[in-house]
Formats: C-alpha cells, sequence, structure tokens
C-alpha cells in the first residue's frame, strides 16, 4: 500500500513533502465506518469486494493535501481509504468524510492503456517494450478527472519507468536500478 502512495507523490500530484510520512491512524471495522461512506463504496464499486476501511488523517483543501495532526477520535477523521478488489485488479478509492469521491488509484493488471499513451510512448521509445503492470491514478478536482499512468519498458536489459498523463504526454521518466 505504501509503494502505491509514493508512486502517486511520483506522479506530480500536488502532495507536499511531508504527505509521504502519513500513517494510517485508524484501521476500521466495517461497523465503524459512517454509513454514508459505505453506501458510496457500493454505489460507485459495485463489482468490487472491500478489502478493508482507513482512516487517514489528511484533509484536501483546495486541491492541496494537509496532514491532520490533531486526531483525537474517529470522528475527527476527515479522509478515508477504501482498499477494494474485482476481477481487474486492485484498487485505492479516498473519499471525505460526507462520502464524495476525491481520488482512485487503481493498479491492474494486463490492460491496454489508451491509444494515446500507446503512441506517445512508442514514439519517443521506439525500440522499448512494455514490461510491468500499468499503473493507473485517477484524481477528482472539482469533478473533473485526471489519469495518469505508469509502465516500465526495457531495452537490452535496460529498463526505464514512463509517466504519462491519458493524452499521451511524458511527464517524465527514469531509469531503474
Amino acid at each position: 500500500m505504501k509503494k502505491i502512495i509514493v508512486s502517486a507523490v511520483l506522479l506530480g500530484l500536488s502532495f507536499q513533502s511531508y504527505a509521504q510520512k502519513v500513517i494510517y491512524q485508524a484501521k476500521l471495522k466495517a461497523e465503524n465506518v459512517p454509513k454514508v461512506l459505505v453506501s458510496a463504496v457500493e454505489e460507485d464499486f459495485p463489482e468490487y469486494s472491500i478489502v478493508e476501511y482507513d482512516a487517514i488523517p489528511i484533509e484536501y483543501i483546495d486541491e492541496e493535501v494537509y496532514l491532520n495532526p490533531d486526531i483525537n477520535s474517529l470522528s475527527d477523521y476527515d479522509t478515508f481509504e477504501i482498499t477494494l478488489t474485482g476481477k481487474k485488479g486492485e484498487l485505492l478509492a479516498t473519499y471525505d468524510s460526507n462520502g464524495n469521491l476525491l481520488q482512485i488509484t487503481e493498479k491492474l493488471k494486463d490492460i491496454t492503456p489508451p491509444l494515446a499513451v500507446r503512441k506517445a510512448i512508442a514514439k519517443e521509445f521506439p525500440e522499448w517494450s512494455l514490461v510491468k503492470d500499468h499503473y493507473s491514478l485517477v484524481r477528482y478536482t472539482n469533478s473533473k478527472k485526471k489519469e495518469r499512468y505508469r509502465m516500465v519498458l526495457e531495452n537490452h536489459g535496460k529498463k526505464i519507468t514512463v509517466h504519462t498523463d491519458a493524452r499521451g504526454h511524458i511527464l517524465n521518466h527514469h531509469k531503474r536500478t
């Protein structure tokens, strides 16, 4: 789970550096989860099974992420992360306490990225082949959707990780060790 969160930070989200140190403060039992949150998850992801609920000590304010160190009880949490599994793979859904979906992080196996992403990768890295799972992050901001993809490419034993948006714009790439 930490690996997915760190990857999200590397994708250029507006997380501040201290957000990387977020420690999940509370693993929740299903009966302790706000009913509005359970209903929202079931409605948004009917084909997925809920694995676990976490209350996390962060707040989203104006597209920025802030650590909330003043958590004294479950009612003080404003943000929840739900881990789900389904036929397509695993996803993490982040909700606020009102049941509004803030972000989805998907780790999907054996999927085909959008055509624009495939074309951009082929153009920029013509002799490289895709070797790792695709990773998709969808973030909702004011009902607008932002998609990001992470792919590992290989060429003659060398590997690189490439990050793109859904339109195929390469956001960054770096060598893997």
